[in-house]
């Protein structure tokens, strides 16, 4: 892996799990790196067991571009519904 594609990934993992937490009904994480962290593993993931399941996938960086932003999607959900379940009192009120 280059050092570009390590900060590649990095970049994306962040702007997408800000993106993706933002948009589900709760609130970015308050430590700036639990953004990027759930992410991070969800694409690092779906790189290793999706990207070559998919025939046709357009590579950027060497990353995989729709195998990114599933895998990313996947983490914050999953890391969105584990907080939902440890601290039902941290989630807001409708």
């Amino acid at each position: 892996m280059d050092i570009g594609t390590l900060l590649l990934l990095v970049g994306l993992s962040y702007g997408l799990g800000v993106l993706w937490y933002g948009l589900l009904p709760g609130t970015v994480p308050n430590r700036v790196w639990r953004a990027a962290a759930y992410p991070f593993v969800g694409i690092w993931a779906a790189e290793a067991l999706i990207a070559p399941l998919m025939a046709f996938d357009p590579k950027f960086g060497g990353l995989h571009l729709i195998t990114v932003l599933i895998g990313s999607i996947v983490a914050v959900i999953i890391d969105w519904v584990i907080t939902q379940v440890r601290h039902p009192a941290a989630a807001p009120q409708a």
